[in-house]
């Protein structure tokens, strides 16, 4: 199986900052990295209470759950605006990265 663009998922600026910094497939983030940068967009999209200014996706991402670095810290906050459309799309774009293997050694 191939892996398609993040662009093939969503067009956000986001993903297109992303792109930009870490490669057309975000390949320069780890495996741990990219798994952070989910975990952190699905804790985000789970809540119930939006208007919760605790819960930001760099709040998040930043406790003690996920291991910290500086690649997670940039992703994160490139996409601490995203909206929640663009968020689940891009879930699905890291999630098939990790399925075929597609991130920095």
């Amino acid at each position: 199986m191939t892996t398609k663009p993040p662009g093939y998922y969503t067009e956000s600026p986001e993903a297109q900052s992303l792109a930009k910094r870490f490669g057309d497939y975000f390949e320069a983030l780890t495996a741990n990295e990219k798994l952070g940068l989910t975990a952190a967009l699905t804790l985000w999209l789970s809540i119930d209470d939006a208007g919760d200014a605790h819960w930001t996706i760099p709040a998040i991402a930043h406790t003690q759950l996920f291991p910290s670095s500086q690649n997670l810290s940039h992703a994160v906050s490139i996409v601490e605006e995203i909206a929640p459309d663009d968020a689940l799309n891009l879930l699905a774009a890291l999630i098939e990265q990790l399925r075929n293997g597609v991130f920095a050694a």
